[in-house]
């Protein structure tokens, strides 16, 4: 690791000729601004969150509908005024410097309250609608350059905010921390109302949050021994990766194909009472199985199960990475959450692979299950994510973090979303855990009822998301409309939820039609309704 007295400089903020702050971009942005698309204004991660809004003083005071739902309006938009301030590196953009011939992240302060203004208008985006919000966002969600603020008004539906932002600002821990200080700072502004006081700009640049490097204190240099390493473990992954039968999701044949194709997202919410279910039985597998190795496990059986079959069986492999997040390893105080606005993150620098069999016509059922078995997948899962989970600051999923940034970085002149053909379509798995271990639930007058983190796919890919929040599993996934529809991604969804379900024993899964079964398939309603 390298001391405060040997930080790179070129990495630290610094003010230029022009009056603005700027430091030198690292491997884990040009990762996330080589992966955005043509025609966009960056590669997203979004942060949701649903809420309701109710004031015992408002309503003592018997305060109209319409003026209740000004405070609530004000409160929001002061809120992201007061955000930005606290987290500056939101406001941020990355430049090429011509003369340097280097990549640059930029802030600029406004020098006066016109530019806050054009600031304001153009990143917050107060939206009313008939529909639900994520059917506004699914369909009508436009691109940006900086983080973006919308705020979506529904007269049949509860309001829900989706903080959008480039993925090289931060990422799916950091937004949701974000999103949990926006509700932060929109209380007591609900609460203060006349009296609650904007920020003075002028002097938010020392709140600017530093690269993955210094936050973490990564070496600007490696030693050949941490060269070797990590070709060792390229090496390693290459052979993992060397299978005739990677799994894929198979494309969907009714997929819309509008010029240009959309990324949408697709929920699928489990119960109570069968989440507290899942929960209990995972923990009956072995010591350390958690949800997050039995989702990833039944993802790789939904996958097989989807796969031709043939005259005999055939070995199939999945092949993921696990994100870790950095931040407990950062230093202080970069590993509060005072510095959201930064992507402290990693992608494993090994894989994982995941080996099962596709059943012949010919097969035998209890040589394939003995292979699929959910139990044994998951313990192999807990593994591996075992192995890579970072001992200490000094471990070396953090000190490779930049070369494996830079593996995955794609050649400048090529396109990192391009796709075979037929297309080959991965589906990784980000799992946030207990999203209300970031999130609160209650901010003074605000409720939250759903809050959900999301980016996007690569090329032909399937991003799929694991989350709790209020005691329920949600499982989603944001897919690219070129490729599959939404009725499909919902039945693999479901499919991915039925092999936990018949794996753990549960006896339970979930229909097209969203009702809970019992393994005689009988329909029932979930508990609850």
């Amino acid at each position: 690791m390298v001391s405060p007295e040997t930080r790179p400089p070129r990495f630290e903020w610094e003010k230029s000729s022009h009056g603005t702050w700027e430091r030198d971009t690292e491997e884990c942005e040009m990762f996330y601004r080589g992966t955005m698309r043509k025609g966009s204004g960056c590669y997203p991660v979004t942060g949701s969150a649903t809420f309701v809004s109710n004031s015992p003083a408002l309503a003592i005071t018997d305060v109209k509908e319409s003026e209740s739902e000004h405070y609530v309006d004000d409160a929001i938009r002061k809120a992201w005024i007061t955000l930005c301030y606290e987290q500056p590196t939101l406001r941020s953009r990355v430049r090429y410097d011509e003369t340097n011939g280097r990549w640059r992240r930029v802030y600029t302060t406004f020098n006066n309250e016109d530019e806050q203004k054009s600031w304001f208008n153009s990143t917050f985006k107060a939206i009313d609608t008939e529909e639900t919000p994520l059917g506004w966002f699914n369909k009508e969600v436009a691109s940006f350059e900086v983080s973006t603020l919308f705020y979506v008004r529904s007269k049949k539906h509860q309001s829900t905010v989706f903080l959008r932002c480039p993925h090289d600002i931060t990422d799916g821990v950091g937004v949701l921390q974000l999103v949990n200080q926006l509700f932060g700072h929109a209380a007591r502004a609900y609460e203060q109302g006349a009296d609650y006081a904007l920020p003075t700009w002028g002097d938010e640049h020392t709140k600017l949050s530093p690269c993955l490097r210094l936050a973490a204190a990564i070496p600007e240099s490696f030693s050949e021994a941490k060269t070797e390493r990590f070709k060792e473990i390229q090496t390693q992954n290459g052979a993992i990766y060397n299978h005739p039968g990677l799994l894929s999701l198979p494309s969907c044949p009714t997929a819309i194909t509008p010029n240009p194709s959309k990324r949408q997202r697709v929920p699928l919410l489990v119960s109570q009472a069968i989440s507290e279910e899942i929960l209990c039985k995972c923990k009956t597998i072995a010591s350390g199985v958690s949800v997050t190795h039995v989702f990833m496990s039944a993802l790789a059986m939904a996958l097989s199960g989807l796969q031709p079959r043939k005259e005999e069986s055939y070995p199939v492999r999945y092949v993921n990475h696990s994100m870790i997040n950095l931040r407990p390893y950062c230093c202080d105080p970069y590993k509060s959450p005072k510095h959201a606005a930064a992507p402290y993150h990693t992608v494993s620098a090994q894989a994982l692979g995941i080996d099962l069999v596709v059943p012949g016509y010919s097969s035998s059922i209890k040589d394939v299950a003995r292979v699929n078995d959910l139990a044994s997948l998951a313990i192999r899962v807990r593994d591996y994510y075992k192995s890579v989970r970072p001992a200490s600051s000094a471990d070396e999923q953090i000190v490779l973090a930049p070369l494996m940034f830079k593996s995955l970085t794609a050649p400048p002149d090529s396109d990192p979303h391009a796709v075979s053909d037929p297309p080959f379509c991965p589906v990784p798995l980000s799992s946030l855990g207990n999203i209300g271990s970031i999130v609160s639930k209650s901010h003074g007058p605000f409720q939250l009822t759903n809050v959900w983190t999301a980016s996007e796919p690569i090329g032909a890919g399937v991003a799929t998301f694991l989350g709790t929040w209020d005691g329920k599993i949600e499982l989603s996934a944001v897919f690219d409309t070129r490729y599959h529809d939404a009725d499909y991604i919902k039945g693999f969804l479901r499919r991915i939820l039925s092999c936990v379900c018949k794996g753990l024993g549960i006896g339970e899964h979930l229909t097209s039609e969203g009702f809970l079964v019992n393994s005689v398939g009988h329909k029932k309603r979930k508990r609850g309704e």
